[in-house]
């Protein structure tokens, strides 16, 4: 994505861009073209002393990176897994590709549905979305109110098995729609702590004459400090003066007003979208709002090095809570656009000697480098970066090549 943009910001003739495109090497191009392969899932059962029953969870994870065993991944928590699961494993795989690159890679973690009705709701309610009570022997809000024990199964049961049986790290979402809306914001309001960053997609606030509205306005403080990010959306659910328009207009006035320190939020309103087609568009631009700062910046060949981006990821490690590093290919992709620059070789290879650092393990991030101070004339490095490369991959002709090269030229 960024080695893309910078291309199309300095080749601004479309030909002369193609033609540099056919020169890249087609192992470098081969990310954009990558072999499709179906989201793999691993489904759970888990024994729940908290709910008194077993739980079926869909867990998705990144597969294994060879150069990183030992990396760790953000995971996103969602509820109505049935239903939404699928959806947004695709959105981030697809998102956190090498050629796309504006988020991470995640675990992703589907909780599907026992009883909906019992585990998304905040408190026991027979108030239906008119404010009318619904007192039928069959009423559908009868097991309400298991919101906050759902939340404790969450946080004490759910988050330690996913933490000790994948490689993940400290920074979660909590993602829900519609019931699901309601138990993510209950979670941000009552124990804000346990996700970093909450989707609300169309929550129901409707739910027993406001009550989420009412605590809201009591929990969100102005002398509070919340350091975390909550996006929250509706749609045409009955046109703008329904429920849920009104109810999700408050409370962004409510979050707005208070000016809360740290709370990063924002809310969008699709009104060409009905309540189960909003997800579609609404958990999309939830992630794009979350990583909105992912991607590096475009900046001045000049000023593109190791500094830069050092500099920009260290933001990130901040914002995200865990030691956040580029990407080797992005790193080498940037390097090689570099290097097609006017005066700009020494920031290549700037960037490349930081991508040996972070990937001490790779041959391609030495054989990169070797080449950069082979072109700035400095045989003797580039020789040493080459014998660091074929070290670490013995039987590679081509890097046998390179210094087969370099010797006849001596």
């Amino acid at each position: 994505m960024i080695y893309n943009n910078y291309l199309k910001r300095y080749f601004k003739n479309n030909m002369v861009y193609i033609f540099f495109i056919l020169l890249i090497p087609k192992s470098l191009l081969a990310q954009t073209d990558p072999v499709f392969k179906p989201i793999s899932a691993d489904i759970i059962k888990l024994p729940s002393k908290v709910l008194g029953e077993d739980r079926k969870i869909y867990i998705y994870a990144p597969p294994a990176d060879t150069l990183l065993p030992a990396k760790r991944y953000p995971v996103l928590y969602v509820l109505d897994g049935d239903n939404h699961f699928s959806m947004i494993a695709e959105y981030c795989r697809y998102l956190s590709r090498l050629d796309v690159n504006v988020m991470p890679e995640m675990i992703i973690v589907g909780i599907p549905n026992t009883n909906r009705t019992r585990d998304l709701t905040p408190t026991h309610s027979i108030f239906d979305y008119d404010g009318k009570p619904d007192t039928s022997s069959n009423s559908r809000f009868k097991p309400s109110g298991g919101g906050n024990n759902f939340l404790k199964f969450i946080g004490s049961e759910l988050i330690p098995y996913v933490d000790a049986h994948y490689k993940t790290q400290t920074f979660k979402i909590f993602a829900g729609h519609s019931f699901g809306g309601i138990a993510t914001i209950n979670c941000l309001l009552t124990q804000p702590d346990m996700f970093g960053a909450y989707i609300a997609i169309s929550p129901s606030f409707w739910w027993d004459k406001e009550y989420l509205l009412n605590l809201a306005d009591k929990k969100l403080s102005n002398n509070r400090i919340i350091n975390k990010m909550v996006f929250y959306s509706d749609a045409n659910e009955g046109g703008p003066k329904s429920t849920f328009h009104t109810a999700l207009l408050k409370f962004d006035s409510i979050v707005t007003q208070k000016k809360i320190t740290g709370l990063d939020h924002k809310y969008v309103y699709y009104p060409e979208e009905i309540h189960m087609t909003e997800p579609i568009k609404a958990y999309y631009d939830a992630l794009r709002f979350i990583y909105k700062q992912w991607d590096l910046p475009q900046m001045d060949p000049k000023l593109l090095n190791a500094a830069a981006v050092k500099q920009h990821y260290q933001q990130l490690s901040k914002r995200y809570g865990y030691p956040v590093i580029p990407t080797e290919v992005s790193i080498n992709n940037m390097a090689m656009y570099l290097i097609s620059q006017p005066g700009a070789l020494d920031n290549a290879i700037d960037l490349l000697e930081m991508n040996t650092q972070n990937y001490p393990t790779s041959p391609t991030a030495f054989s990169q480098l070797g080449d950069a101070y082979l072109k700035k004339g400095d045989r003797s490095k580039a020789s040493t970066c080459y014998k660091k490369a074929l070290t670490l991959n013995p039987g590679s002709q081509k890097i046998k090549a390179k210094l087969t090269g370099i010797s006849e030229k001596r």
